[in-house]
């Protein structure tokens, strides 16, 4: 198995007949196969590289053996493809598959993109790519080898605070390091002023200032999001939902990906909720729940949205 990081290094030194790119980041197992076509020079250009969508074990193998017209390797990319249910049908089709792929003389790459590496693991000739979401420190690494690539020196500090702004979202960090790179500064300075903090960590930084006590920074950030155009029932919305993340992450025995994909969040937001959930007591949680409910009654009964704001950061302050 190789990580996504890896793979770059791994292609320069290996010529695989067939790959499995697994994973829950989209972003990820777009790069990778963005790594295949540039590392075999494969352009894909609508002759060089078939795209099949759920086909079938011949449909695989005729792709795989109809030479590319003007590249020297093929590249078949194969999404959705369904393995048999039955144990005799799934160790035919496994060895169907593996006979392509040791029958392959190099003039094709085969590239399954699914969402885990289930029945693909342990094909022979068959390497699995894991594209799964990367943790803060391997989204450092990333951003800091990217810039290198570009000639670029950029600070594990500066890459840690981009990291976090983004909520370690792939495709929100490839755009802001990219910006950086153009503008020709990675500082400290030039992140605050150039990134656009995801809403999702700005809450949490007001999360921070109300778990501090700290009234006027709390309110500070609130009207700072409010001045740069934050519609309130939309931040009150964001507040809500972090604070419910916060008490279930409390109280719940779950993973941190597990609760992301119950609540159909990213895995950053959940982590900023574990940071948050260690500052305080359940029933605190359970009690800033209810202050949530009856500002939400509040807005509801067209109460002065600034007015309900204000009280409610208070409120969340003196629990």
């Amino acid at each position: 198995m190789i990580k996504f990081l890896e793979l770059r290094e791994k292609l320069k030194t290996n010529d695989y007949a067939a790959l499995c790119v697994y994973g829950n980041d989209n972003f990820l197992r777009r790069k990778a196969l963005e790594n295949v076509c540039e590392a075999y020079e494969i352009a894909d250009d609508g002759f060089s590289v078939d795209k099949l969508e759920a086909p079938t074990v011949e449909a695989i193998r005729f792709a795989c053996m109809t030479p590319s017209m003007f590249c020297s390797k093929k590249l078949v990319v194969c999404e959705n493809f369904a393995f048999p249910d039955a144990a005799a049908k799934l160790a035919e089709t496994k060895k169907q598959l593996e006979d392509i792929v040791t029958q392959c003389d190099g003039s094709f790459c085969l590239v399954f993109v699914a969402d885990s590496d289930r029945h693909f693991n342990g094909i022979e000739g068959m390497e699995t790519v894991d594209c799964n979401r990367l943790d803060k420190g391997s989204v450092v690494k990333w951003i800091v080898a990217y810039a290198r690539r570009q000639g670029v020196n950029f600070d594990p500090l500066c890459a840690d605070k981009l990291a976090t702004y983004c909520l370690l979202d792939m495709s929100r960090v490839a755009v802001e390091t990219q910006k950086l790179i153009d503008y020709g500064d990675v500082s400290i300075e030039a992140i605050e002023l150039l990134v656009h903090k995801d809403a999702e960590y700005a809450v949490y930084d007001l999360s921070s200032a109300i778990a501090d006590r700290n009234a006027n920074r709390a309110l500070e950030i609130y009207r700072g999001l409010v001045a740069r155009g934050e519609d309130n029932r939309a931040l009150f919305g964001l507040i809500y939902n972090f604070y419910r993340r916060v008490y279930y992450v409390k109280t719940s025995a779950f993973s941190n990906d597990e609760i992301a994909s119950y609540l159909g969040v990213k895995a950053g937001a959940i982590g900023f909720a574990k940071q948050t959930a260690e500052r305080y007591k359940p029933m605190q949680l359970k009690r800033a729940l209810d202050c949530l409910a009856s500002a939400d009654e509040r807005l509801k009964a067209f109460l002065d949205e600034n007015e309900v704001m204000n009280i409610l950061i208070m409120q969340l302050i003196a629990l």
